[in-house]
């Protein structure tokens, strides 16, 4: 079996549809304004119709439009392409998702249970924020902004030094704690288990086979030239510093609007080759009813946790939706997936304000509602 994700090539054209480019149109003026942000783009894709808008300036005083080639950080979206890197390991025979991640930890690594008992940490207690690891594990021997970097008190080897001296704080599977530690864990133990980098693994098996160019680790210097200026939470240019290997998985990632149709394309996808992995991929693994505790997992209106993805039920018109959000070096991102309509939308803004993200989560799901037409 493949352990390619792999769809058919399809043009990337302005959608013929009025209703969609209209509803698409509105919603993504909404959201530019409300935001703040120098720019924003939003891409929809609903059945066979695509469509990626830009509004505002790729760079504060630019003048230059935002489209479907400029590049943006996609932060924690970066999940749920590692997550559709373990689906399709998974579907290829290569790991469990059961498999307990001591198997594939460093040599001489050892991964304790947690003190209150329980089984081990198993890949998809990392992959649905079960695993009862913290938010983040900064290395303290490293002085923040070392280097002018934020990222580099992030290293991979303290993650398992810090795993192996500490173990989970509660029996994995009994509260729901986001991690981005936990992803960067579950990236590494993926490379581990293929002997290969986590960038060439990905590539191979996810961005290569689905020919998302852009949508990478590192930028050349002419995808660097594409790279929109975003802006932090105090409102001035992000430096864009370089996220280390141990943010691989959790948040490493740059794309397009028009990689991420192509994926969302994927995604929604109904040919047989894909279909075990985009199985794997869209269930919903972990229930939010019956946990001990839920930190960072949309607990108001989600109910349960799927490969990566915050599952939420089909309420008030709008449909049973997939969603993952991410914010990072001057970008705000949000992506949702409607398997059961063929619907699919990504937007990107270029400033980092936490307050401002939920009208951009607003007037997705809104738009959502709007091309769906209900449950």
């Amino acid at each position: 079996m493949s352990l390619c994700l792999t769809v058919a090539p399809l043009g990337q054209a302005a959608a013929s549809d009025l209703a969609l480019r209209d509803a698409a149109s509105l919603a993504g003026m909404a959201m530019y304004l409300d935001s703040g942000a120098p720019g924003l783009v939003l891409a929809v894709l609903h059945g066979d119709e695509s469509l990626v808008l830009g509004f505002g300036e790729t760079a504060p005083g630019s003048g230059i439009e935002p489209d479907g080639r400029s590049i943006v950080r996609l932060g924690s979206v970066s999940k749920v392409f590692a997550t559709d890197l373990l689906a399709s390991l998974v579907a290829g025979g290569r790991v469990r998702l059961a498999d307990p991640l001591f198997r594939y930890a460093p040599a001489g690594v050892t991964v304790p249970a947690a003190k209150g008992g329980g089984r081990e940490i198993s890949l998809l207690d990392l992959a649905t924020h079960a695993a009862g690891l913290p938010r983040e594990l900064p290395d303290p021997g490293i002085s923040p902004g070392s280097g002018g970097n934020p990222f580099s008190v992030f290293r991979l080897g303290y993650y398992w030094e810090w795993l192996a001296a500490n173990g989970p704080a509660y029996p994995p599977g009994t509260r729901l704690l986001y991690s981005n530690a936990g992803f960067g864990l579950l990236g590494d133990a993926l490379a581990r288990a293929a002997g290969k980098p986590y960038g060439t693994l990905l590539e191979e098996a996810v961005t290569g086979p689905l020919s998302l160019r852009d949508t990478v680790l590192a930028l050349t210097e002419a995808q660097a030239s594409r790279l929109m200026v975003g802006l932090g939470p105090l409102g001035k240019p992000d430096p864009n510093a370089p996220a280390p290997a141990a943010m691989a998985a959790s948040g490493g990632l740059y794309s397009t609007a028009d990689d991420m149709v192509r994926w969302m394309r994927w995604h929604l996808a109904d040919d047989q080759e894909g279909q075990a992995a985009r199985s794997l991929a869209h269930a919903a693994w972990r229930s939010q009813d019956g946990m001990k505790a839920l930190v960072g997992v949309e607990t108001t209106e989600a109910d349960g946790i799927g490969l990566g993805w915050i599952a939420s039920p089909a309420e008030h018109r709008i449909p049973a939706l997939l969603g993952k959000s991410g914010g990072i070096g001057g970008f705000m991102t949000y992506v949702v997936l409607s398997p059961n309509r063929r619907l699919g939308l990504f937007v990107a803004a270029s400033r980092v304000s936490f307050s401002m993200f939920e009208g951009l989560r607003r007037g997705v799901r809104t738009l959502a509602a709007e091309l769906a037409g209900g449950p």
